[in-house]
């Protein structure tokens, strides 16, 4: 399934903010900072300094971008990343005099803060917030510590011109991420609509379904009771009548949720052979796995026709493993209903489940069984 445009466009937007972060990390490091490092390598106190600071500045601008690039989050590197721009810092602000610190050549404080965005922003606006508080803070304490207070006005300014370049990134970011939660909380709705609609439609298709089942064997005997024409005094008429209360029994009950839906299936096809005074047992033996609706009408379905016909008792018996499933019922049965337990007399079959059927006498006996594909 498609993603919705909203998800894709936000997704989009947050690519290009990583994007953009780059170029300007990437800018400002060789646009800005190299032609100074090279320009002026006489006022630094430590020009080895320098250059690993700018060397290790370019080794994670391009860790940075592949990832980047490659439209994949940083991962794991990412603590290692900070880290390095943190020591890249430290290189480069001590490797300057202390009164050269505020001078135009003092290349790293105009860099830091974007790649501090570069490698957080996509994490947490929270953690790119902090560092580049934090690494405020720290520009401040080492003014004051080598004794260059009297330019604390001057890094205000520097810091001011700095931030507003940089906290409206933070700004696009945190309503990006708005953007993303909002989109994905329309998908999640959109999704649990759709799901709606398809449990809907399938609902409505199988209670169709039932109706239609209802009316090929029910309806004609209601409508044989309502006119009257119905021989109720015929054994055979009672228990097709019988069979029809029993599988009206059975529909009810599959609206039902049960931990052991053919089992709750199956004791609602026996009731109304024990409400006539029929006495049955069920014995079960094993755990299975639940079989599809059509599969356990077949496998109620000749208990069902064998118990509602009974006239003393009936014993139920459902084995099962993770093979398969089996039912099967041996019960008394009149003479004149011996022909209605055939399992071939409009059962519910299934090509999956297999019925065997013997008669001895009064007694019958009825197998179905149910082994999944596969």
């Amino acid at each position: 399934m498609a993603e919705p445009l909203p998800h894709l466009m936000a997704g989009k937007l947050l690519r290009g903010l990583r994007l953009a972060t780059l170029a300007i990390a990437a800018t400002t490091l060789f646009g800005f900072a190299l032609p100074l490092l090279v320009a002026n390598p006489q006022t630094y106190s430590s020009l080895a300094r320098q250059v690993l600071a700018f060397a290790i500045l370019t080794v994670v601008v391009v860790v940075a971008g592949v990832r980047i690039l490659r439209d994949e989050p940083l991962g794991r590197p990412r603590r290692v990343l900070v880290a390095a721009v943190v020591v890249a810092a430290a290189l480069a602000t001590t490797g300057i005099p202390a009164a050269d610190l505020m001078s135009e050549e003092e290349w790293s404080y105009g860099v830091i803060g974007w790649f501090g965005l570069l490698l957080l922003v996509d994490r947490s606006v929270v953690g790119a917030a902090v560092f580049l508080g934090a690494y405020t803070v720290a520009s401040f304490t080492q003014l004051a510590l080598v004794g260059q207070r009297h330019e604390t006005d001057d890094l205000v300014v520097v810091t001011v011109v700095m931030l507003g370049c940089e906290l409206p990134v933070l700004a696009g970011a945190v309503a990006l991420r708005g953007l993303v939660a909002a989109s994905a909380a329309a998908t999640a709705d959109a999704e649990r609509v759709r799901t709606a609609e398809a449990i809907a439609e399938h609902l409505h298709a199988d209670r169709r379904s039932r109706c239609a089942d209802l009316t090929a064997t029910a309806m004609p005997l209601l409508a044989d009771l309502a006119r009257g024409s119905a021989n109720l005094g015929d054994e055979r008429v009672r228990g097709a009548y019988a069979v029809a209360a029993a599988r009206l029994r059975r529909l009810f009950a599959e609206h039902d949720e049960a931990a052991d839906p053919l089992l709750h299936e199956l004791r609602a096809c026996l009731d109304p052979a024990e409400r006539n005074g029929v006495a049955i047992y069920i014995g079960t033996c094993g755990a299975w796995p639940t079989p599809p609706l059509a599969v356990r009408r077949a496998l109620t379905d000749p208990a069902l026709r064998v118990t509602a016909r009974a006239t003393s008792q009936a014993r139920v018996t459902v084995l099962g493993s993770t093979a398969g499933v089996t039912v099967s019922v041996l019960a008394d049965v009149g003479a004149d209903e011996l022909a209605g337990t055939d399992p071939s007399g409009g059962a519910a079959g299934h090509d999956d489940v297999a019925v065997n059927r013997l008669v001895d006498g009064s007694r019958v006996w009825v197998e179905a069984t149910w082994r999944p594909r596969g």
